[in-house]
């Protein structure tokens, strides 16, 4: 990557996290304290999913350094998710404002729903299994080992 490239990529992550941060205070005062955090947990969650659907089932992509995926992402933007409801749960302003939110099952099926999506995405990959059979991820890339 080049340095315009990265001074692009930061210039746009900086505004990114500007807007983010005002949506969240507007958020928090104005429907409830708590609320902007939901925001925030909702938009990683459906964000992964949305960027894995515009990917689709192309190439696999292993990377010889870690690498994070986009439904990875949405897996701990739903453990977020859940810990936002459940300290949403300890004040109850939130909950009274958006009813929906107060389910008592809620927060740990998000919780749950990300750890058993993390473990089915770690499990379930080809590139874990061609690191553990010692071919190279190169290799496995390209299809020819």
């Amino acid at each position: 990557m080049s340095l315009a490239d990265w001074r692009a990529r930061s210039a746009l992550i900086a505004a990114g996290a500007l807007v983010a941060w005002q949506v969240i205070g507007w958020l928090d005062a104005f429907l409830a304290p708590g609320a902007g955090g939901v925001w925030l947990a909702l938009t990683v969650l459906l964000g992964g999913v949305a960027v894995r659907m515009r990917q689709g089932r192309g190439a696999a992509s292993c990377a010889v350094g870690p690498r994070l995926r986009p439904l990875q992402v949405s897996c701990f933007g739903a453990i977020a998710l859940g810990v936002q409801l459940l300290h949403a749960a300890e004040h109850g302003a939130l909950l009274e404002a958006i009813p929906v939110l107060a389910a008592p099952w809620l927060p740990a099926a998000c919780i749950l729903g990300g750890v058993v999506g993390l473990a089915v995405l770690s499990f379930g990959s080809d590139c874990r299994n061609a690191a553990y059979s010692g071919e190279s991820l190169e290799d496995h890339e390209r299809g020819t080992a």
